[in-house]
């Protein structure tokens, strides 16, 4: 009886150790790959709380992040359970709204002097029970990088822009223009080769107007070297 015992606690003990490898194995993982990342190539999950240490995602391998220590106002929320068949990604599904005050910004890492892509991703998902329209109805806002205006969002998915980095960090601010509370899904940036976009100088920035891939459609890009 005794040594029955002593068996199954041992593959007990045995089941353990082995969830417990696994659980550190992906844990390692995440960690690894976020540090192969420098600091200013960022995935934000806007949204996601800040005790929540990330996720890589299962696409690209990119690991996102809270936005917690990159912006002091605002506040997290969830899009409808009704629609979040309708965006799948992870990082589309929480967001950040700031209904108080009329200039809100997320403060991001930069090296002074290189050239960086931002991207701005916003699904409403009718978070605040809105109604029709997926709850943008008649929503508008302004984007500033900086100092100075970089788009109006009003019913876009997503809005970018090539900069050359200022100083050690550069403000992206959302302005409430009075048509609505201000909202953003994600926020990324990412450093560029320097060959890239070499219009793009000191005191520039230039917004996208449309962007074509011509390659393989079934390819996820999410690095300057594709």
């Amino acid at each position: 009886m005794a040594m029955r015992w002593f068996q199954a606690f041992s593959k007990l003990l045995s089941s353990i150790a082995l969830i417990l490898v696994l659980f550190a194995a992906f844990v390692l993982s995440i960690v690894l790959h976020a540090a192969a990342q420098p600091a200013d190539f960022l995935s934000i999950d806007c949204g996601l709380e800040a005790n929540y240490s990330g996720y890589k995602d299962a696409n690209t391998g990119i690991v996102y992040v809270s936005d917690e220590p990159y912006v002091d106002s605002g506040e997290n929320h969830r899009i409808a359970a009704d629609q979040e068949s309708r965006w799948g990604d992870t990082n589309l599904r929480t967001l950040r709204s700031f209904p108080s005050g009329v200039r809100n910004c997320y403060t991001l890492p930069t090296r002074a002097g290189t050239r960086y892509l931002v991207r701005l991703s916003f699904v409403h998902g009718n978070y605040d029970g809105g109604g029709g329209g997926g709850g943008w109805s008649t929503l508008s806002f302004d984007l500033y990088l900086g100092v100075d205006r970089w788009a109006t969002v009003d019913k876009d998915y997503a809005h970018e822009a090539v900069f050359v980095a200022w100083a050690s960090w550069a403000p992206v601010c959302l302005i409430n223009t009075g048509s609505g509370t201000p909202f953003v899904s994600v926020v990324e940036l990412r450093p560029l080769d320097g060959a890239l976009y070499p219009s793009v100088m000191a005191n520039q920035s230039m917004a996208r107007y449309v962007r074509c891939s011509i390659g393989d459609n079934n390819k996820f890009i999410t690095s300057t070297s594709e």
